[in-house]
Formats: structure tokens, sequence, C-alpha cells
């Protein structure tokens, strides 16, 4: 834990309400300002910044729509904000940013670990199911195409109608990427277009006759790979490259795409598998535990983004809405895990700005 002028100091309203915008403030202004262009016209009422904070804060209310949570920032917030839009302004500011939304989560973490001065020796992956809408209404809705699909997820493997998002997270619970998908992807095929990403930022996402040649055959009838049915996305959430070994479970096992990862991007994908050939079966069990602990933390995530920020049903009716709620639900994870750090408080002991 950080301690601030050797003191723990309080966590409030006030403090939580500054501190966001103060982080979100200064990153847009060091690394997306320079960036974006200049528009005719008059000096928008509410800034760039604000309306991301406002994204962000709007993940705390899991359960309750952004037009319920604008009329409460509306009534208290004030003071922080005092040119409120309308619903339907937010919403098109926010869709404008929803390239800023997916790169803020990421950054968010890098930042944090420059602060704290944390020195994380291994990343930890994991998919977890994303569902958009109940199967019996994604049959009949107009919504998605192929960006979305019927897949099995979770620990039951229940079947749903969604995206599989796949989180990239360090031993100290920050989200350092994401990639996401239609919800029948293979996991591999999601850390495929992460690595990629990370090292060659402008290429084209994967596609199984490109890696034929490299992965060979596989069992399935006919021998040819299935890879992703639809698009992934979004490239500028996958965080910075990193040399750092990555821990899966046994859906990212294979000799061919562990050897492939290491070689072309530099990074080990290390699995159970790895570690538990032993002499003997205490030795295994042991190696599973020690290994299973490692990967405890990237559950926890998993956990806390559902409790506290409503991974589930999205409400969202495009995947450009897709992707801006996730960036906006991993930024408000990483900013709220940073500031428990800040102020002495447990990593996932989540303040909540809205009780």
């Amino acid at each position: 834990m950080v301690e601030l002028g050797g003191a723990i100091m309080e966590l409030d309203l006030d403090t939580f309400l500054v501190t966001v915008y103060c982080i979100v403030d200064d990153w847009y202004k060091e690394q997306v300002a320079p960036e974006r262009p200049t528009r005719r016209g008059p000096k928008p009422e509410l800034s760039d910044s604000e309306v991301l904070c406002l994204a962000v804060l709007a993940q705390w209310q899991a359960r309750r729509s952004e037009r319920a949570f604008l009329r409460s920032a509306a009534q208290h917030w004030r003071a922080y904000f005092p040119r409120l839009l309308s619903p339907a302004q937010v919403n098109r500011r926010v869709r404008d940013l929803w390239g800023v939304l997916c790169r803020l989560g990421p950054a968010v973490s890098e930042r944090a670990q420059q602060v704290l001065g944390l020195h994380p020796a291994y990343q930890v992956a994991d998919g977890v199911p994303v569902p958009l809408m109940k199967r019996c209404r994604a049959r009949k809705q107009q919504w998605f195409a192929q960006e979305a699909a019927i897949g099995a997820g979770g620990s039951d493997k229940e079947w749903y109608f969604g995206v599989k998002l796949m989180l990239v997270v360090s031993p100290e619970g920050f989200i350092q990427g994401w990639v996401e998908g239609p919800a029948n992807t293979e996991e591999r095929w999601l850390m495929e277009a992460l690595l990629r990403w990370r090292r060659y930022a402008e290429a084209a996402g994967p596609r199984a006759e490109d890696l034929a040649e490299v992965l060979g055959p596989t069992h399935r009838n006919g021998g040819k790979r299935v890879g992703p049915t639809g698009p992934l996305g979004s490239r500028l959430g996958v965080g910075a490259a990193s040399d750092l070994p990555c821990l899966g479970d046994l859906g990212y096992q294979g000799a061919n795409w562990q050897r492939h990862w290491r070689q072309e991007y530099g990074t080990a994908v290390l699995t159970k598998g790895e570690f538990t050939p032993r002499p003997t079966v205490e030795d295994q069990r042991a190696a599973c535990s020690w290994f299973s602990g490692l990967r405890q933390v990237v559950e926890t995530v998993n956990a806390g983004l559902d409790r506290m920020f409503g991974l589930k049903f999205l409400r969202a009716r495009c995947w450009w809405g897709v992707l801006t709620r996730l960036g906006a639900k991993i930024a408000a994870f990483n900013l709220a895990v940073y500031l428990n750090y800040l102020f002495g408080r447990q990593p996932f002991a989540f303040f909540d700005p809205l009780s």
C-alpha cells in the first residue's frame, strides 16, 4: 500500500471526484489532445475530459440507466459539472470518444505502475463471457450481425448470446490490456490478436488461413482451423507490448501456438500443462495449486467487473456501443484500484460514489 505524506488519507466523495478528473485530464492533455483534430464551431460546453469522466463514473451504477445517472449527476454534482448536457448529447460525445475510452484503461494501469513503483513479474490472461441479451431475443434481434454470436462460457459453460472478453491482468489487479470477439471465438485467437496488435499496431486481425502454415493441421474434421467468425476489437485497448510471461488456463495450450507467440511476439504463454508433469501425485497437486494461486487475481478482477460495474448485458445496440462500454468499464475498474492503492485501501475495496 502507498501512503501519502506518511499517513493514510481518507477517501470521500469530493476527493474521489477530483482525483478521478485530475488523472483523466492529465492523461488526456498529455497523450490524446495533441492527436485530436481541431474542429470548427463554438467551443463545446463540456470538455472531452469531463465527458470521459462522466462516461467512467456512470459505470458505478451497474444496473441503472445512463439517463438515471445523468439525472443524479445534475441533482448532486452540479458543482463539479456545471454545464451538463442532455442524455442524447452526452451519448453522442461519448460515442465520439470511444477510441479514447478503449485506450484509457490500459493507460491508467501503466501510469499507476509508474507512480506506485510496481514491477510485476508476470501477467495473467483469462476469457470472460459477456452476454448482450437473452438467447430468445437474440434470434429475433437485428442489432448485431457477425459481431456477436452464441457460445458457451463461464465455470458452468452455460450458453449465451454475446461476446467473449479476454483480459490481461497484473498480479496487483490492474487490467493491462483487453480484446473481445464473438462468443464462439477460441481464446487462442483473442490472445493472437492482443499480442499481434501490441507489437504491430496497424496489423490486420488474425485469420485462420494466414496461420495455417505456422500452426499446422488440427484435429478437426478436414484438418482445417476455424478462425474468428467476426471482428475482433479493439486494437486500441490491448495495452503496451511486454516481454513478461503470460499465465493462462488450458484454453491457451498448444505447442505450435505457444512456439509461435514466443518466436513472433517475444511472449511466453504458460499454462498448467508446463508445470504439472511431476514424479509423484503429491508434487503434481502442489504444482497445480501453486499455478492456480498465481492466476487467482484474474478471477477476482472478473468478479469485480461484474459485481461493481455490470459487465453482463451492456445495453449496447451496436458493436461500437459494445466497445465504448467495455472501454469505460475497464477504465473505471483500473481507476478504482489505482485510488485504493493511493489512499491505503485494499485493492478491491471499491468506493461507490453513488451510494
